[in-house]
C-alpha cells in the first residue's frame, strides 16, 4: 500500500531502549481493567483505628492520615511509585452507553508482582455527584486510569507512530457506535507498528485523541476505547507482550492542529504508538 495514503508519521530517536519484547507464542489473555481490589484502610477509619492486615503494615504505619488500597488488573506491571491514577466508575446509560464517571484519585505507593499499593489523594468529586449522589467517593471496584506516570527525568521517547482514526476504524466519527478496526485498518497497523516489535524497550503506550470539539468527559472515553482497541488487536493479532502494552485515553489533550481549517479535526482525532523508557523496569 502506498505510503502516500497512510498519513504515517514515525519518529526515530537515536535514545537506546531496553526490556520490551514481543511475547511468547501463547494464548492471548483475557484483558483485566486496572481497578481498586479492596481498601486496607476503611475509608474514614485511617490510622491507629485502621485494621492492619499484615500485608502493608509498614505502609499503613507510615501513613497515618491516608487510605491505602490494593490494585490489580492487567495495567499493574507498568507502574511506578508515584504514578497518578484517576479512579472512575463506570455505569451504562440507555442513550451513551457505558460512561465514566470519575470519582477521586490516587497515588502508586508500591508494586508488588501482581498487586499494587497506593493512597487516595483525592476522594470524591462534585462534578460525579449528580449521577452518582453520595456515592461519588472512590470505591472498591473503581477501574483506574493513568493521569501521570512517573518517567525516569532526561528520557526521550523513541520511535513513534501517529495515525488518524478514519484511516483505521470502520466509525472514526464522534459519537461512534462501532469500535472496531476495518480491515485497511487492520493492514495499516500492522505495517506502522511493524518497526516496534522488535525493539526492546520498557513500555509501549497507546494514546487515543479527540478534536477538541463535543464534551470534553465524552471525548475522554471515546478516545480510551480507541486505544484500548487498538492494544488489543497488538495484543491478540500481532503478538505483543499484553504486560507491556498499555491503552491511554488523552481526549482532547494535546491537539496537534488548532488552525479550524479542513483536515484539522481528522489530524486531531488520532492514535499514538510509542515505546516509553520507564523507570520501574
Amino acid at each position: 500500500m502506498k505510503n502516500s495514503i497512510l498519513s504515517v508519521v514515525i519518529m526515530l530517536l537515536a535514545v537506546p531502549v531496553i526490556g520490551f519484547a514481543a511475547r511468547p507464542q501463547a494464548g492471548a489473555e483475557e484483558l483485566q481493567p486496572l481497578h481498586i481490589e479492596s481498601f486496607l484502610t476503611p475509608p474514614g477509619k485511617v490510622g491507629k483505628d485502621s485494621k492492619d492486615t499484615g500485608e502493608a503494615r509498614d505502609a499503613i504505619e507510615a501513613r497515618d492520615s491516608e487510605v491505602v488500597v490494593t490494585l490489580r488488573g492487567y495495567g499493574v506491571g507498568a507502574l511506578a511509585e508515584g504514578d497518578l491514577l484517576v479512579a472512575e466508575r463506570p455505569i451504562l446509560d440507555q442513550v451513551a452507553g457505558r460512561v465514566l464517571y470519575e470519582t477521586g484519585e490516587l497515588k502508586v505507593t508500591r508494586v508488588q508482582g501482581s498487586r499494587a499499593l497506593a493512597v487516595v489523594k483525592t476522594d470524591g468529586k462534585s462534578d460525579s455527584a449528580r449521577i452518582l449522589g453520595k456515592y461519588n467517593k472512590v470505591m472498591a471496584g473503581d477501574v483506574l486510569h493513568p493521569r501521570m506516570m512517573a518517567f525516569a527525568p532526561a528520557v526521550a521517547l523513541t520511535p513513534e507512530v501517529m495515525l488518524e482514526y478514519n484511516l483505521l476504524f470502520t466509525d472514526p466519527n464522534a459519537g461512534a457506535t462501532s469500535m472496531e478496526l476495518s480491515p485497511a485498518g487492520r493492514q495499516i497497523l500492522a505495517s506502522a507498528v511493524q518497526s516496534l516489535g522488535p525493539v526492546r524497550a520498557s513500555l509501549l503506550s497507546v494514546e487515543g485523541y479527540a478534536d477538541p470539539s463535543g464534551d470534553a468527559e465524552s471525548n475522554q472515553v471515546e478516545s480510551y476505547e480507541r486505544a484500548l482497541t487498538i492494544r488489543r488487536h497488538l495484543v491478540d493479532a500481532l503478538n505483543f507482550d499484553p504486560e507491556r502494552v498499555k491503552a491511554f485515553g488523552l481526549g482532547e489533550q494535546e491537539p496537534v492542529d488548532t488552525s479550524n481549517l479542513p483536515g484539522s479535526v481528522e489530524r486531531n482525532r488520532r492514535i499514538v504508538v510509542k515505546i516509553v523508557p520507564h523507570k520501574a523496569w
